[in-house]
């Protein structure tokens, strides 16, 4: 059966590494999303929005689909609202048969969120779009599908275990 992951986070959270363990541990591949917005580079596109997330979605949904159509698992990775990540759950529900989803919004203690920034190559970097990006996060009511894993004082796997 084919497997999806969804992740969500601030940067720092720990999407990224536990994302490509599961994904390792899946011979499955994963995808971060957060890079569909990067390569855009028109000024008047309007950044943070529920049309930018639909875009991102829609972005992510395309190749997921072609990984699992080659029967790979895949996770999805980037910073969703629960908006977005409605989005994935219906269109893959629709799309996508005998699948098998889970969707984990991953946090830590902002004090560590910060550490863990400061670890990232200078221009890598989120700095006070930390606190930003958490509040927004903390703010939302996530639906009983999303899995709300604490990654202050776990490691990677304790966090796939839970996931799992």
């Amino acid at each position: 059966m084919n497997e999806i992951l969804i992740l969500t986070g601030a940067c720092g959270v720990g999407k990224t590494t536990v994302a490509r363990q599961w994904a390792r541990g899946k011979n499955g591949v994963a995808i971060e999303a957060d890079y569909f917005t990067e390569w855009i580079h028109d000024d008047s596109f309007e950044r943070f929005t529920q049309e930018e997330e639909r875009l991102v979605a829609n972005l992510s949904l395309v190749t997921a689909k072609e990984y699992l159509m080659q029967k790979m698992s895949v996770v999805i990775e980037g910073v969703w609202s629960p908006y977005g990540l409605n989005l994935l759950r219906i269109r893959l529900e629709e799309e996508m048969k005998n699948i098998s989803m889970k969707f984990a919004w991953l946090y830590c203690e902002i004090n560590e969120n910060h550490r863990r920034d400061e670890l990232r190559v200078l221009e890598d970097q989120m700095k006070n779009r930390v606190d930003i990006v958490n509040e927004e996060l903390r703010s939302y009511q996530w639906e009983s599908y999303v899995h709300k894993i604490d990654t202050t004082k776990i490691t990677v796997q304790e966090t796939l275990n839970i996931i799992e």
